[in-house]
């Protein structure tokens, strides 16, 4: 066997080993479905302006980016992704979901929008705080 180390590794490299992880887990779990979900704001250009992105798997709502332009921000455009993102989670099915933000990002706006706070990263990378949270969609309670 060889170890390589390298600070700069190649996309399709890491792609071997996240796609193998993949198959695997999901060839051990009952609900072997991941559906991605994005949503898009664009301008009269149809340039983005911001958007959702996340995927649903069983139960589970993934929140993994949202993001709105600075110069657009402040119109509850992010408040709206959101909502429109659990509704349609909602319709496949999932009854929770998970999103992770750093201290200086969006941590107030996902409490303001119902999600409960599970854990906390201190110190990540260094002076900020990275942050999980929940949410119930329906169904049972998640507690944190």
């Amino acid at each position: 066997m060889k170890y390589l180390m390298t600070d700069n590794p190649k996309g399709q490299d890491i792609s071997v080993i996240l796609d193998n992880l993949r198959k695997y887990n999901l060839s051990r779990i009952e609900l072997n479905v991941v559906k991605p979900l994005a949503i898009f704001v664009n301008d009269e250009n149809d340039n983005i302006m911001g958007g959702i992105s996340a995927e649903t798997h069983g139960n589970w709502l993934k929140i993994l980016f949202l993001w709105i332009d600075e110069k657009i921000r402040a119109q509850k455009i992010g408040s709206k992704l959101l909502k429109d993102a659990e509704a349609e989670a909602i319709k496949r099915g999932c009854k929770y979901s998970f999103v992770d933000t750093f201290s200086f990002q969006a941590k107030n706006f996902y409490i303001m929008s119902g999600y409960k706070e599970v854990f906390t990263l201190e110190e990540y990378p260094l002076t900020s705080k990275r942050h999980y949270f929940v949410k119930q969609l329906t169904g049972d309670k998640v507690t944190p």
